[in-house]
């Protein structure tokens, strides 16, 4: 009669404990030096490897204990970095928008710029301010460094905004000294991340330096009648020239629409604004 392998091999590990069982009854009734001999021979040589691989397995062990309490401290520490980054810059848009309201000489509310994942996000903004606060379509949105854009429609407690980036924005706007005119308008970008305005319609004998301050004129036009002195941009490059009619100048703008965070909305009477923002442009 053949033994099934599995029966074999049952028979081998009772054997096999058997034989254990039997050396571990002589190693325990041995005197203590013997037994200490026996487990000291044994440890180095059966078990050596054995207890290396224990050893190596609780030093990786512990090194990657290490390693993630490392990790953790180290990434803590960089959002605290980032969180503390971001509030002062908060801050000092906060403390600029206090100073701004204090020299305004108008009818004004300040407005948090709400985020919203919408693919118009970077030409309107959803304010948080409606008509309850006597904010009305039209109103001109502004922050410490220039114009942001106006006011499209008005909630009772909300109001969405279209900025100077919107395709639909015109402004009527000037030099400091008033001496030549133009409407500034949105125009693409000059890379990614950075959008930027143009002036057109300058008289053709007037020459604009690179650095010109350019603000709004107070004076009608397509995008409406805004505060005379808000800055717009800065001159770059001259874009297109029209012999003997006109040319279009590049701006970049005072206000960036990716910064916002917070916004005044002008609520009262069309004024002059023209000593509210002292040299606050982009680029100067």
């Amino acid at each position: 009669m053949t033994l099934a392998p599995d029966s074999f091999s049952s028979r081998r590990d009772t054997a096999a404990f058997v034989i254990c069982l039997v050396l571990a009854l002589v190693a325990r009734v041995l005197p203590v030096p013997v037994q200490n001999g026996l487990a000291t021979a044994v440890s180095h040589s059966i078990l050596a490897p054995f207890l290396y691989l224990q050893e190596q397995a609780e030093v990786v062990k512990s090194s990657r204990t290490h390693y993630l309490a490392s990790a953790g401290l180290r990434d803590s520490t960089v959002l605290e970095a980032l969180s503390a980054q971001a509030l002062a810059e908060e801050n000092a848009q906060l403390r600029a928008e206090l100073g701004l309201s204090r020299r305004l000489p108008v009818r004004h509310v300040s407005a948090e710029v709400l985020q919203q994942a919408m693919p118009t996000a970077g030409l309107m903004a959803r304010l948080s301010v409606g008509r309850d606060r006597g904010v009305h379509s039209g109103a001109p949105v502004i922050t410490p460094d220039g114009l942001a854009g106006v006011v499209q429609s008005a909630g009772d407690r909300y109001s969405v905004a279209i900025l100077w980036t919107h395709p639909d924005f015109r402004v009527s706007a000037m030099t400091a000294d008033g001496a030549v005119f133009g409407i500034a308008a949105p125009r693409g970008s000059a890379g990614p991340n950075t959008p930027l305005l143009e002036l057109r319609g300058v008289a053709y004998q007037q020459q604009l330096p690179i650095g010109t301050r350019i603000y709004t004129s107070g004076l009608g036009g397509p995008g409406g009648v805004y505060p005379r002195g808000i800055p717009l941009g800065t001159v770059v490059a001259v874009a297109e020239e029209r012999e003997g009619w006109s040319r279009t100048y590049v701006l970049l703008p005072a206000v960036h629409p990716a910064s916002m965070a917070h916004v005044v909305v002008l609520t009262g009477p069309v004024g002059d604004l023209s000593g509210v923002f002292p040299d606050s442009l982009t680029g100067s």
